[in-house]
This record gives structure tokens, C-alpha cells and sequence, in this order.
């Protein structure tokens, strides 16, 4: 399809294209503009990175992804039901005013973007008053920054709390055990232990540190654990970038190493002291592979796809190395446990006092190394603690304001619902069209009958050329249709022409009218007869009486010659249909019908018939085949039925001859004539003459 032709679609619906684009319009600002006032409110948060000089004890894991991803991630992390759910609880508990439902729904509204070229974020909500839409977007952007800390520096807070928990207790149990100490010596006058007896004291000692020392850390593990593992609830495993992790086989031989030289150690310390050389080697070893453990990883990427989240990526590589500590220390709590178990028995070999005061003192020792340990621990948690805070921080950049008038945001979504509804409303009209199988155009018209058309005629409110009204656009149509006629019958002796229609309603009677009209004002001898018995019409156009015609003739009451009427139109005669006969398809297939035909035919140079509908009466089939030239009348826009095909199926039957077509009730879009008269002989209508196409002046 050519572009003109487009352009010709567009054109014929353009009154749908213009409502459809203006409901469009009109229901968008209706929406717009009556819904409810609301008020956004926006807030900026920014991420803070350590600088060169800053010393990091305690690594964040947003920190270890790429920085276009990190601030990608924090888009994502703001909008997680954990982050909302805290905002709601806090406006609900300062706000208690707020219904529960318009809470929610201030949350629901949040709209997260970043700012271009930085690693700031806005966070804006929107509310029914500018009161709720400021507190909202405040209390989410601090939601924000207390999940964001959580996730980064959670641990150290958690294990500050677990060591604070378990510091009471065993400061109680040292203070227990010096005063049951002391007790005994006060009783047994006991002071000194024999040397053999203080290394074997020296030796429990150092073995119960070693299991409070796992053990602790064996207990932090299962902290940090049991507290990433409820984190990693809080994130959906699928985002836009992802990575298929398997377990490092390095790091799990490495792990197996570790836990075989810690048995070795435990061993070693049996019978060598803390500071033999191969205890001292071994335990170098031990820190060696300790350190190598945290620098390969507890898996390696297998490939990478597209699904994945990196926050939550970032927290199951903690969660694996926490669970891998806390694998170590209760392997290593194991083997010191079990070396306590070997050497115990050693204390019951000794004197019953000696052996009471010796189990006394490894208690006290092992009390007095874990209170020290839990203290040390307990600092350096602090530590960590107060170091997370200067690593890197989210912080307010400005706290929540009112954005402006939306007004502008408004007008905007009119114009794209404008540019929606135009478009919409073409592709309706184009969709209409591609659905419209009526004909309407000449070139549909010769698909379906399969005869040329020869004039496309269009809508009149005055459709006789003899009223003197009609428009010359009207006139010009058939007057092409009358050259056609003309050259069409130079070489016959005979013209008549049948003027006949499939289906009712066409504007066959008109078009035959109109048609001895041209013919006549072209300078011929016409006689135009009305042969439609069921439903005539031509007397009625002309205004002419109707008492004899056509039917008398064929009755044998009246001649052919004074059947005939004179009309307005010079060199145009009339014969009216007549009394309506009781059978007319008797008369028509009469014997003296097809002498009336014989005898018009010498009388003039056309003889124009009128005929009914040719697939409700056979009266245009008995017609056809005694007048044999036949112009078929369609209406255009109307829908084929399969009468038209059933009509010619009976013309061929009687060998009638197809002339052409007349595509009647043309709109004017959809006629060429029509568009380049009115473009470029506009002019002819405005030249003061009703009709250019008749004389001045008709006889009466």
C-alpha cells in the first residue's frame, strides 16, 4: 500500500480519528485533574566511601562489588518489604493519627531514583497532606540507613552483644572457684604444688583455654550464622545480574589440612611444651593456612548469568565462610576436648589432696583464660564496632521536602495521552479499514461484477440533472458515462440499454434517469422507459402522469408512438410503466415485448429501460435478454452478499451484454473525479450557474 493510500484512510475516518483522540484526551485529564490533590515529598541518601588513609578492620560486603553495581543494589535494598515494613512501624508509632490502610499506602508509593553521575539516591513518596508525605519520606530514608548498616555492620554489633551476654557468667564462675580455692588451702594448709604436678596443671590449663577459645568462637559463628541466614530471607534470590557459584575444591582440602594439623597440634602439645620448636612451627603453619582460607574463598564462580541479586550474593559468601568457622572451631574444640579427656585421668592418679588442689588450680586457670579471652574479644568487637562507622556510611543528604506543583507533570501526561489517543485512533482506523469488505471504490467495484466501471457517481441531495439543482461534480459522472455509451455503440445498429441491479435500493432508477438525461443533452434522440412494474418511480421524478405507459402497450391497448410523453429535457421522451399489471412477468416475456423493443429501437438513438431488483424478480432477467445491453447500478458501501454473482450467474444464462458499472452513492473521498473537480475546477461552482451541464434554458 502506497502512501497516498494511507493518507486516503486517514482522511475518509478522520472523524474518528479526531473523537477517538479526544476521549482519549479528555479522560486523561478528567483523571488527572479531578483526582485527589497529592503532595511528594523527596528525600536524598548518599553513600560514603572510605578514603586512602582510613584503616578498615572490619570489611563491609557492599563494598567488595563493583560501584555501578553497589548503587544499583541500594536501589533494590530501599525498596525491599524490610525497609518499608520498618518505615511503617515507625510512622505508626509516632503517628498514630494515620490509619494503618493510608499508611501502607504512602509506603507503597515510594518512587526510588538515582541522581546521574553520583551515588546519591531520592526517595520520594507521595501522601493526602504534606504533613504524612514529609514524615513518610524521612522515616524511609532512615529505614534505609538502618537496614544499610545492619547488612554492612551488623556482625560486629551482634558479636559485641553475645560477648557482653556471656562476660557476667564467667566472671562469676572465676570469682567461684578463687573462693573454693582458697577455702581448700585455708583447710588443708595447702600452698605449693610439686613441680610434675604443676606442669600437668599447666598442661589441663592450657587445653581448657583452647576449648573455651573454640569454643567462643565456635559460639560467635553460630551467631553470625543463625543472623546472616534470617538476612538472606529478606532477598529475593532473582535481580538483573547473577553468578552460579560451586564449591572451591582448593578451599575444601585446605579446610581438611587446617583440621588435620590442629589434631597434630593437640597431639604435639602432649608431651612437648608451648615453646618447642616444632609446636611453634606447627602453629605457624596454622596461621598460614588459616590465612590462605580466607584469601582463596569457600566457592569460585561457575558462570554468570543475568538473575541473580549481588547483595544477596554478597551475604550466602559470609554465610558459607561463616559456617566454615564455625565447622573449625567445633573441629578444633573436638580434638582440645579430647586431650582433656586423656589427661584428666592424670589428676586422679595423684594424693587425694594434692590431686583436689591440682583440679582446683586448672579450674581456676581455665576460668581466669576465658574471662580474659571473653574480655579481649569483647574490645576488639567494640573496636570493630566503632571503626564500621567512619568505613563507609549512608548518610542524609537533605532531608525530606515538598516537591513542587505537579501541574506541569500533569499537562505532560495530557499531551502523551494525546499522542496515545492519536495514534490509537489511526490504528483503529486502519484496523476498520483492513475489517471493511464493502465496496467502495471503482477497482473493488470491476473485482466483484467483472465489468469496467464507467462512472463513479456521488451523494446528491439533488439527484436529477433535469431539477436544475444538482451540482456539476453530480453532472460530470454521468456524462462520462454517456461518452462511453457512445463510443460503445458507433458500430451497432441497436441501443438499447438495460439499466438493472442485483439488490433494491441503489439508486438504479435515478442513475437510469440521469443517464437519458446526459444522453440527451449530448444532442441524442432518448426515450427513457420505465419498465419497473413492482415499485415505478420515473413518473414520479419527472412528474408525469401514470395512467397509461408501458403496460397498455404491452396489453395491446396502446402503440408504442402514443406511449410516449414529452419531458423538459429537449430531444428526451417519456414512457411511463402504466397500471400496475396483475402478472408483469407475463407481459415481459410476451412476444410483444420484444416488438415494443424493436420498434423504440428505430424510434430513437438510445431507448433507456428501468428495471426491479434482479434477485427478487425475474422481471431485469426477462428484460435482459430482449434489450441485451445491460449497465449494472451498485451502491457503494454496501457489503457483498452473493447477490451480485447470483444476478450475472442469470444474465450469462439469457447471453445479455455487460456493458459497465455504475458505483453509485460514491463518498466523495473515495472518488477521484470528485477530489480533483473540487481541486482544480473549483472555480465552475462558484461561476454563478446552478448546472453547467444543462442549457440555460429547458423547454417546457
Amino acid at each position: 500500500m502506497e502512501l497516498w493510500q494511507y493518507y486516503r484512510i486517514l482522511r475518509k475516518r478522520k472523524w474518528l480519528i479526531i473523537i477517538g483522540t479526544l476521549i482519549c484526551v479528555g479522560a486523561a485529564a478528567a483523571y488527572l485533574f479531578a483526582m485527589p490533590k497529592t503532595y511528594s515529598a523527596s528525600t536524598t541518601v548518599m553513600e560514603r566511601l572510605p578514603d586512602s588513609s582510613s584503616v578498615n578492620i572490619f570489611s563491609s560486603p557492599m563494598l567488595q562489588i563493583d560501584p555501578r553495581i553497589r548503587l544499583a543494589n541500594l536501589m533494590e535494598l530501599a525498596t525491599s518489604n524490610s525497609v518499608k515494613d520498618s518505615a511503617f512501624r515507625k510512622v505508626m508509632e509516632l503517628n498514630s493519627q494515620f490509619g494503618s490502610d493510608t499508611v501502607r499506602s504512602i509506603i507503597d508509593s515510594l518512587d526510588v531514583e538515582p541522581v546521574q553521575d553520583t551515588t546519591v539516591l531520592s526517595l520520594t513518596v507521595e501522601a493526602k497532606s504534606p504533613t504524612e508525605a514529609v514524615d513518610a519520606a524521612n522515616f524511609v530514608g532512615q529505614a534505609l540507613i538502618d537496614k544499610y548498616n545492619e547488612l554492612n555492620y551488623g556482625g560486629a554489633s551482634r558479636a559485641r552483644q553475645f560477648i557482653a551476654d556471656q562476660l557476667p557468667a564467667a566472671k562469676g564462675k572465676l570469682l567461684k572457684i578463687r573462693e573454693e580455692l582458697r577455702k581448700y588451702k585455708e583447710g588443708t594448709n595447702s600452698v605449693m604444688l610439686p613441680n610434675q604436678t604443676q606442669a600437668l596443671i599447666q598442661q589441663l590449663s592450657q587445653f581448657e583455654n583452647n576449648v573455651s577459645v573454640y569454643q567462643v568462637q565456635a559460639n560467635e559463628a553460630d551467631a553470625k550464622v543463625k543472623s546472616l541466614k534470617s538476612e538472606l530471607t529478606g532477598f529475593p534470590e532473582k535481580r538483573t545480574t547473577a553468578v552460579t557459584l560451586q564449591s572451591n575444591p582448593v578451599w575444601q582440602q585446605m579446610q581438611v589440612d587446617l583440621a588435620k594439623q590442629q589434631m597434630d597440634l593437640q597431639k604435639m602439645l602432649q608431651d612437648r611444651t608451648p615453646q618447642h620448636p616444632d609446636v611453634l612451627a606447627l602453629q605457624q603453619q596454622i596461621l598460614v593456612t588459616e590465612r590462605k582460607l580466607k584469601e582463596v574463598g569457600t566457592t569460585i564462580l561457575g558462570a554468570k548469568t543475568d538473575s541473580t541479586n549481588p547483595v544477596r550474593d554478597a551475604l550466602v559468601q559470609n554465610y558459607v565462610s561463616a559456617l566454615a568457622e564455625a565447622s573449625s572451631a567445633k573441629a578444633a574444640t573436638n580434638a582440645a576436648k579430647k586431650v582433656l579427656s586423656d589427661l584428666k585421668p592424670q589428676l586422679l592418679s595423684l594424693p587425694a589432696k594434692e590431686s583436689k588442689l591440682a583440679s582446683l588450680t586448672a579450674e581456676e586457670d581455665a576460668a581466669k583464660n576465658t574471662y580474659a579471652l571473653l574480655k579481649q574479644k569483647y574490645d576488639e568487637a567494640r573496636i570493630k564496632e566503632l571503626e564500621s562507622t567512619s568505613v563507609s556510611m549512608l548518610q542524609v543528604v537533605d532531608g525530606a521536602t515538598l516537591a513542587k506543583s505537579d501541574t506541569m507533570k500533569k499537562i505532560l501526561k495530557v499531551l502523551l495521552a494525546l499522542v496515545f489517543g492519536l495514534a490509537f485512533s489511526c490504528g483503529m482506523a486502519f484496523l476498520l479499514n483492513y475489517l471493511d469488505n464493502a465496496v467502495k471504490t471503482p477497482v473493488e467495484a470491476e473485482r466483484l461484477l467483472g465489468a469496467p466501471v464507467f462512472a463513479c457517481v456521488p451523494l446528491s441531495r439533488e439527484p436529477l440533472l433535469s431539477s436544475g439543482k444538482s451540482l456539476p461534480q453530480v453532472g460530470a459522472p454521468y456524462q462520462m458515462l454517456s461518452a462511453n455509451l457512445w463510443i460503445a455503440g458507433r458500430d451497432s445498429d441497436q441501443r438499447t440499454i438495460l439499466v438493472a441491479s442485483a439488490e433494491p435500493n441503489v439508486g438504479r432508477s435515478v442513475t437510469a434517469a440521469n443517464l437519458a438525461i446526459s444522453l440527451a443533452l449530448d444532442g441524442g434522440s432518448v426515450i427513457l422507459v420505465d419498465a419497473d412494474f413492482r415499485q415505478p418511480s420515473i413518473n414520479k421524478l419527472f412528474n408525469a402522469d401514470n395512467e397509461k405507459g408501458l403496460s397498455n402497450v404491452l396489453a395491446g391497448k396502446l402503440s408504442a408512438g402514443n406511449a410516449l410523453k414529452d419531458t423538459k429535457v429537449p430531444g428526451l421522451k417519456l414512457i411511463t410503466s402504466g397500471p400496475q399489471p396483475a402478472n408483469p412477468v407475463r407481459l415481459l416475456r410476451s412476444a410483444e415485448m420484444q416488438q415494443v423493443v424493436d420498434e423504440l429501437g428505430k424510434m430513437a438513438d438510445f431507448v433507456v429501460f428501468d428495471s426491479p431488483a434482479g434477485v427478487t424478480f425475474a422481471d431485469a432477467t426477462l428484460l435482459a435478454a430482449v434489450v441485451k445491453n445491460v449497465i449494472l447500478v451498485h451502491a457503494a458501501g454496501s457489503v457483498p452478499r452473493g447477490a451480485e454473482a447470483e444476478f450475472q450467474t442469470r444474465l450469462d444464462q439469457v447471453n445479455s451484454n455487460i456493458v459497465g458499472v455504475v458505483l453509485n452513492m460514491v463518498s466523495p473521498q473515495d472518488s477521484h473525479g470528485y477530489y480533483h473537480f473540487r481541486s482544480s475546477y473549483g472555480e465552475l461552482m462558484q461561476s454563478g450557474k446552478q448546472n453547467l451541464f444543462l442549457p440555460d434554458k429547458i423547454e417546457e
